[in-house]
């Protein structure tokens, strides 16, 4: 028999269906509201829990007081992610919100309180609660003027909020629990990410780790080139910092529900508060992201003929970038290490990624960087690689005597030589 997790109430900070496919592909565009369902098992949880159903009930329940429901997610971490920004991004937050609300403001201002109709439910919720306060004699017309305009000013979702705009704009691609495997996520390649393992290709983390609010929050502003994902700038500051909330709030959720499935599996059972410490665990990791990210401090070295010329040698250098073996001497992603010979003598692509589908090297010709294309996006890549794929770390790489093989200026002579052939275009 084992013993059920209990989580416990923790003041850790957290995070706060179909379209059709040409939709999606034109403009993300979603139904007009896009009702709660209840969040799934993961069946590589399941598998890893047998078929003991006690087990599966007990883990949900853990769940899901630690992380509530889709309809009204929080639970015992619900805390929203405002403190964590700094004062310079609320500031920022609350200018957006100016715009966002330019008409309701003005009603406001104006007397209009009728017309006044907020569309966030804590938002609407706020307000009807300082018009009953007026009604009632409470608060004077200058006094709901002001503390209506400060509501409005300071907005910050909620994760239900938040849990509402995902499942409009997000779902249909990342799914219910952000596995990736919404109603469109099967017509899409590549496909839509799986948040659930806490895996995070394009940050600027200088080892795999969970990422910051930055790099998601400029996932979710500038999209990832070349893919579906699309830009959601059109959304306010302060929406887009409550989908960061919730994406970390689904991948936590689904890291733990991992986690604990293994521990069963190898176990049998889980400690009194398993789930806890579990959620303990990974939420250091999200924590630790700040620490860990990856700067070159020097002056850039400038792209030049003869940096192009020493970033073609490395390139092409087995003891050094090796980068021909997968991306191919000329760069179009189809070095003799990008595919191997299955069982039934086919040629198919060599690697997986961590989610398990096929992967080839990108064609360096095309140009297209889905984690950016500032020069310091393509050094952050070669230097740190990509997590969840194959492309290594080149920083990390050292010969039998420990020394780098390859230093952070020639790493710069990869960059402006990959920069080059991209220019140089694909016939």
């Amino acid at each position: 028999m084992h013993t059920a997790p209990a989580p416990t109430t923790t003041a850790l900070p957290s995070l706060a269906a179909g379209t059709c496919l040409l939709a999606l592909l034109l403009a993300g565009c979603s139904e007009p509201d896009v009702p709660a369902q209840p969040w799934r098992p993961n069946p590589a949880a399941l598998e890893k829990l047998g078929e003991d159903g006690a087990a599966a009930a007990q883990l949900a329940q853990s769940l899901e007081q630690l992380y509530g429901t889709a309809a009204l997610p929080g639970g015992a971490v619900g805390v929203a992610g405002q403190a964590e920004l700094s004062a310079e991004r609320a500031k920022q937050v609350r200018v957006s919100n100016e715009t966002r609300y330019a008409r309701a403001l003005a009603a406001l201002e104006s007397g209009a309180w009728d017309s006044v109709k907020p569309r966030e439910a804590s938002l609407a919720a706020a307000w009807m609660a300082l018009r009953d306060r007026h009604r009632r004699g409470e608060l004077s017309d200058a006094e709901l003027r002001a503390q209506g305009r400060e509501l409005y000013l300071g907005w910050y979702p909620t994760l239900a909020d938040s849990a509402h705009l995902y499942r409009m704009e997000c779902q249909h691609c990342h799914g219910t629990e952000g596995g990736g495997d919404g109603s469109t996520a099967h017509f899409l390649k590549p496909r839509p990410r799986d948040f659930r393992l806490g895996v995070y290709k394009w940050t600027a983390l200088a080892a795999p780790a969970r990422p910051r609010r930055e790099d998601l929050r400029r996932t979710l502003h500038d999209g990832v080139n070349g893919t579906s994902m699309p830009s959601f700038a059109r959304l306010s500051e302060a929406q887009v910092e409550g989908l960061v909330d919730y994406v970390r709030l689904l991948s936590l959720r689904g890291e733990v529900e991992l986690r604990m499935a293994a521990t069963f599996e190898s176990d049998g059972e889980w400690e009194e508060d398993a789930a806890q410490a579990e959620h303990e665990a990974v939420w250091s990791r999200w924590q630790q992201a700040e620490g860990k990210v990856l700067a070159y401090e020097g002056a850039v070295p400038p792209s030049t003929p003869e940096s192009i010329a020493r970033g073609a040698q490395l390139y092409n250098d087995a003891t050094k970038g090796n980068c021909s073996s997968c991306h191919g001497v000329d760069g179009r992603g189809d070095g003799p290490a990008a595919w191997k010979i299955d069982a039934r003598g086919e040629r198919v692509p060599a690697y997986l990624d961590a989610w398990g589908d096929p992967i080839l090297p990108r064609n360096l010709r095309l140009g297209i960087w889905r984690g950016g294309d500032r020069p310091i996006d393509l050094w952050r890549r070669i230097a740190n690689g990509i997590p969840g794929g194959p492309m290594p770390a080149l920083r990390d790489t050292k010969d039998k005597d420990g020394v780098r093989v390859v230093t952070d200026e020639e790493i710069w002579s990869l960059v402006h030589y990959v920069r080059s052939l991209s220019q140089e275009g694909d016939s």
